[in-house]
């Protein structure tokens, strides 16, 4: 379901608790820090209740990873969260790709308080630790994930406020020893960072509970649908009230489904951009407490200046022809590209994907896997996502999950161009991301194997100039031996400056997607992403004429129900006992999507 950024989440749970005061237990601001390599791997609070008391550790004591000085430094911190007047000084940097799955700890005492929060300034840089991974314990050694906690940013290169509300986990109240573990996880270079800064813990005095609960976030999921998030449990009769419940700008709200502490309403339709105002009232915990009346505002989808009718208009909201580009540029505003795309690529890497349509393509860059998951042919519409010019690159990075597909078969003719023309990146950069083909081609170097962020010669009508670039990690092709002989390659048009750590000249590339993207038979075929079927139109058998063993394929009809799911043997299945029409075939190995082909039954 798709996520949209309300502009005001009601996080403090002290909202409407004026008689409660939380109490600072500690509060981390990593002042006067130093950088590698002698960041120190432990830390005591320096103000709250517990100051000199509370800690956290890097060092492999309490539950927390050894963290080596290539992996800890210090940078300039921030005034986010900031307490006791402190300034932005310094902050706690984890970083390089090696301290991926290593732990930080914080360790603190709840005797004699409850329902605690933590909050803390957090950045990561792009090829930084992507995802973070929340655990509890009592005791220092078993530990409790705790699911849906993350303090990873939503975007890179910039400090935002990160909440972590563990109200209602009463296996936190009111304890001697508290250990909260964070995992790391995702980063993809030894310079990729994680900072964090002004770290807080607070909680409140221990004792019966007396509080009414309160409204912590209101976040839209689609147009009719919205998500409630309380700060505790709560009683399933008020909860589920839809009376309880009001908007503002005529919308209704016909249903309320209670999840523990979460409930999902259902309205009338809300209109993209458009700012709206809930009240929440009468609302019970399971203690009884009924809440005041809440108001909380909130906007659905983005303005119309950021509705994008197709990829072309998407990609002129940020500049990217500077091919020397020496680093990425974010532009943090979210956009709609509302036209329907189709998906030509995936990469397991970074959730990384390509859509084009009629006016270009793009890059989709997507770590924490927002967009949801989607195969080569699949047409889907209303992305919402950020804009990033990597190194020259223009990528989209979804902030929202993608609609339902829209058809699930559609192919995307490749532009044919020349070797000389993917050399000028003056032409190229006009079709960044687009589906490609060189035709009548052959590498200068056959015989040796395809390496990851490698590149290779081909050589066209007497030019040789390098050309292939092997961008996608889990491509098929990766150490496979390189063709002989020449043929037709189509894969996706990429530019980069940085490849690993070093720093070639700009430059554009073809990269084949899989070993269908070598074209080196001719067959009576009909071909969607490089898979060819023959005989074609067919009667009783059909072969696809991919170099590689497809292990099973999934056969549907043009309406997309699948007809058919099958292993198969020696590419070959019998179509025998279909009636005649058209069908779409999805060929798999090793559980990975290798193409798609299209069969005329007859």
């Amino acid at each position: 379901m798709r996520k949209f950024t309300a502009l005001c989440l009601v996080m403090c749970v002290a909202l409407g608790l004026s008689a409660q005061t939380m109490t600072n237990l500690a509060f981390f601001p990593f002042t006067g820090n130093t950088a590698s390599p002698n960041t120190p791997t432990s830390y005591l609070a320096a103000y709250g209740d517990q100051t000199g008391i509370a800690g956290l550790y890097l060092d492999g004591t309490h539950g927390s990873s050894s963290w080596t000085s290539d992996e800890l430094t210090s940078n300039n911190g921030t005034v986010i969260n900031a307490q006791y007047g402190v300034s932005s000084d310094k902050d706690l940097a984890t970083i390089n790709s090696s301290a991926n799955g290593k732990s930080i700890v914080f360790h603190f005492s709840t005797s004699g308080y409850q329902n605690v929060v933590m909050t803390m300034a957090a950045r990561r840089s792009a090829t930084g630790f992507n995802s973070t991974e929340w655990s509890y314990s009592t005791d220092g050694t078993n530990f409790t994930v705790l699911p849906n906690f993350s303090t990873t940013p939503d975007t890179t290169g910039t400090y935002k406020l990160q909440t972590l509300d563990f109200t209602g986990f009463s296996a936190l109240d009111d304890q001697p020893n508290v250990y909260l573990k964070c995992t790391y996880n995702g980063a993809t270079a030894n310079n990729g960072s994680f900072r964090i800064d002004n770290v807080l813990i607070a909680a409140y005095p221990a004792g019966p509970d007396v509080w009414a609960p309160t409204v912590s976030s209101v976040v839209p999921n689609d147009a009719t649908t919205l998500t409630v998030t309380f700060n505790e449990p709560l009683d399933a009769t008020t909860a589920q009230t839809v009376a309880n419940y009001a908007l503002d700008n005529n919308v209704t709200v016909s249903a309320a489904t209670l999840n523990t502490n979460v409930v999902t309403l259902t309205t009338s339709a809300l209109t993209e951009g458009t700012a709206y105002t809930l009240i929440v009232n009468n609302i019970a915990d399971l203690a009884g407490n009924v809440m005041a009346p809440d108001t909380i505002a909130f906007t659905y989808g983005v303005s119309s200046e950021f509705v994008c009718a197709n990829i072309a208009e998407l990609r002129s909201k940020l500049s990217y022809a500077e091919h020397d580009l020496s680093a990425p540029v974010n532009d943090n505003t979210e956009y709609k590209l509302e036209g329907e795309v189709i998906v030509t690529a995936i990469a397991a890497y970074n959730n990384q994907k390509v859509i084009q349509d009629a006016t270009g393509a793009i890059l989709i860059y997507d770590p924490s896997g927002t967009l949801g998951n989607y195969d080569v042919g699949d047409k889907i519409a209303n992305l919402y996502g950020t804009l990033t010019n990597y190194y020259g690159f223009l990528e989209f990075k979804p902030t929202a999950a993608g609609g339902q597909a829209i058809d699930i078969f559609q192919d995307v003719t490749p532009l044919e161009i020349t070797l000389p023309q993917l050399l000028d990146a003056d032409f190229m950069i006009n079709h960044q991301a687009e589906l490609i083909k060189l035709t009548d081609v052959s590498f200068a170097n056959p015989g040796g194997n395809f390496q990851v962020l490698s590149t290779y010669e081909l050589t066209q009508s007497g030019t040789t100039a390098v050309a292939v670039f092997p961008y996608f990690q889990d491509a098929n092709y990766i150490g496979a031996e390189i063709p002989a002989g020449n043929m037709s390659i189509m894969g996706v048009n990429f530019a980069t400056s940085k490849i690993g750590n070093n720093y070639p000249p700009f430059q554009y590339y073809i990269v084949p997607r899989s070993t269908s993207d070598f074209l080196t038979v001719a067959l009576n075929e009909y071909e969607i992403n490089g898979i060819a079927v023959y005989p074609n139109p067919a009667r009783d058998y059909v072969t696809f004429g991919t170099s590689e063993l497809v292990e099973s394929v999934a056969l549907y009809d043009v309406t997309g129900k699948r007809v058919m799911s099958t292993e198969i043997n020696d590419n070959r299945i019998s179509v025998a006992g279909l009636t005649d029409g058209v069908y779409f075939a999805r060929l798999y190995r090793e559980g990975k999507q290798v193409g798609i082909a299209k069969i005329v039954k007859k």
